[in-house]
């Protein structure tokens, strides 16, 4: 297959590798199947618009800003892969701009939500663990209330796009209540899901045990409810572009 996935948990913490090294048949037709509701969260639009949009954005002279947008779409596939229900657009509501908010706001099958943040880089100047420390330490930030941008604000816009009557609306507009009035917001109430991929075409053999023992022993006595990181390594961009062209 185009990627292999190692899943390890510890308590209710929870630490996934993937190893994308293709874009093969198989993760071709599974990429066909969740492109759409990725990007629009509406199935009346066609496959090759969804290509086009993400084509379009990664068009770009701006590595990080193309590293970026790659990376968190591979997190999107594997979370909608497995039947997380998404609760934002990955196609912001400004038209070619980076989202301001969470980089992804999830329910699981028992309707817990959780919050995403992705950090990518090349193998040449970080790793897995360095990349997920990135992505909660952001996540500290938003939930600081710190942040330029009001990230509950923007789930609340995602969403309501969305479902205008889901009730996690409500928690969303009382939260930016809280932003607005520069309240730090605990964080030992909400699971989160901080997330690293690298960008590694050496062909390097990853052990995804010791990645995720790295992980665990990282967030060990941190404040949140529940963990689920993923770490990615990334080999199969210039592959992805060419799917994206067909």
């Amino acid at each position: 297959m185009g990627w292999t996935v190692k899943e390890f948990t510890n308590g209710n913490n929870r630490v996934v590798y993937i190893d994308v090294d293709s874009v093969d048949g198989y993760l071709e037709g599974l990429i066909d199947k969740y492109i759409v509701d990725i990007c629009y969260r509406d199935s009346s639009f066609k496959i090759k618009k969804a290509k086009k949009y993400i084509m379009d954005f990664i068009d770009t002279d701006d590595e990080d800003r193309k590293k970026g947008a790659v990376a968190e779409f591979f997190l999107h596939l594997y979370l909608n892969s497995i039947d997380m229900e998404q609760d934002f657009l990955f196609k912001n509501l400004e038209e070619n701009s980076p989202k301001k908010g969470f980089d992804g706001v999830y329910k699981d099958a028992n309707k817990e939500v959780w919050y995403v943040e992705s950090k990518s880089g090349a193998v040449t100047s970080c790793t897995h663990k360095g990349k997920v420390q990135e992505a909660f330490r952001d996540l500290k930030d938003k939930f600081s209330s710190t942040t330029k941008n009001d990230p509950w604000l923007n789930a609340y816009h995602h969403l309501r796009e969305i479902n205008p009557t889901d009730s996690l609306l409500n928690k969303f507009r009382a939260l930016s209540d809280e932003y607005d009035a520069g309240k730090a917001i605990d964080m030992s109430a909400y699971n989160i899901s901080p997330c690293g991929t690298v960008y590694d075409n050496t062909g390097t053999v990853y052990s995804a045990e010791d990645i995720s023992n790295d992980v665990f022993d990282y967030f060990n006595g941190k404040d949140f409810n529940k963990l689920f990181s993923i770490c990615v390594t990334q080999r199969a961009v210039v592959e992805f572009e060419q799917y994206l062209e067909k």
